[in-house]
């Protein structure tokens, strides 16, 4: 009886092996098709801007990830840490940020999910930073000879704000632009332009980028003869002028210099010392926005008064 015991376990006995090896395998196989949840403890590590620290530990994230128990085993290669990164222009002290599912680094062709993290919000310290406005200055050229300007240069928005360390941005009132060349055609003009920021150092600047805008004209010069010199409100104590009439040159844009006329120029004499022999009136044109005036000549001697006969007695 005991032999035919043996015999019963050892007959056939590959057959029955090969019958084990495959029952296991089928169970691992339906085994690694149901949804199972996984605990990962992962590190969150805060970026700060460039010249700033973050003034706590790093703090340990609990994650569930749910998924088919194959696609489980494939997160051997799960990265260790998630990565947030605090804005460049952030000037505050606490950071508050709250984590989402999609922050959880899960490596591609892996489908699983993040079925909870704890604790979502965290509130990160860091040192102290300083906030300045400064004004945007265009670096504009004009590609073309002197027969043409710029006119109407505008920079929108017109400040940029400044964040960083205290001592890096003290002393910072204005922020240039990268060099903009304008070709020399006529007619308005707008483009965007890069703020120039290797002079910052670790301070961050927000825009980044700025719109120049402004008109390229042609130049145009004129004579008007014979426009009248007015005094000044006193000081000429009956002196009188030598000549009461001037040449004007002007120059300004092409449309502006046509649409002027003797009336829109107006010459003023200012004394030049105290009233008398050696005494003379420098002149000077009052013009439209934009145009730039010059009187010929630029000054004039001064007559003394008449003086006044007294009268004989009979």
């Amino acid at each position: 009886m005991p032999g035919s015991v043996g015999q019963l376990f050892t007959r056939n006995w590959p057959v029955k092996l090969a019958a084990l090896f495959f029952a296991v395998m089928l169970y691992v196989a339906v085994a690694a098709q149901q949804p199972i949840t996984q605990f990962f403890a992962l590190q969150l590590e805060v970026v700060a801007p460039p010249g700033r620290a973050i003034k706590q530990s790093p703090t340990t994230i609990s994650v569930w990830l749910s998924g088919k128990g194959g696609e489980l085993l494939k997160l051997r290669s799960l990265p260790q840490v998630i990565t947030k990164t605090v804005p460049d222009t952030f000037s505050g002290s606490l950071w508050h940020v709250r984590l989402q599912p999609s922050d959880v680094p899960i490596p591609k062709g892996v489908d699983v999910q993040v079925a909870d993290l704890a604790p979502r919000d965290i509130d990160v310290a860091l040192d102290s930073a300083a906030r300045r406005e400064v004004r945007i200055v265009a670096r504009i050229t004009l590609n073309a000879d002197s027969s043409f300007i710029l006119q109407g240069v505008t920079v929108h928005p017109g400040t940029a704000r400044l964040v960083g360390p205290p001592q890096s941005v003290t002393g910072i009132d204005s922020v240039v632009t990268d060099p903009l060349v304008i070709s020399g055609d006529t007619g308005r003009f707008s483009r965007t332009v890069a703020l120039e920021t290797s002079s910052l150092g670790v301070a961050r600047i927000l825009p980044t980028e700025v719109v120049v805008s402004g008109e390229v004209t042609a130049i145009m010069q004129r004579s008007f003869p014979g426009v009248v010199v007015t005094t000044a409100a006193s000081g000429f104590a009956g002196f009188t002028l030598q000549r009461e009439r001037v040449v004007v040159h002007v120059q300004g844009p092409a449309h502006r210099v046509e649409a002027l006329t003797r009336d829109s120029l107006r010459v003023i004499a200012h004394l030049v010392g105290h009233a008398g022999p050696d005494a003379y009136a420098r002149l000077t044109v009052v013009s439209p926005a934009g145009i730039t005036a010059r009187a010929v000549p630029d000054s004039v001697g001064l007559k003394p008064p008449t003086a006044k006969r007294k009268g004989s007695r009979g």
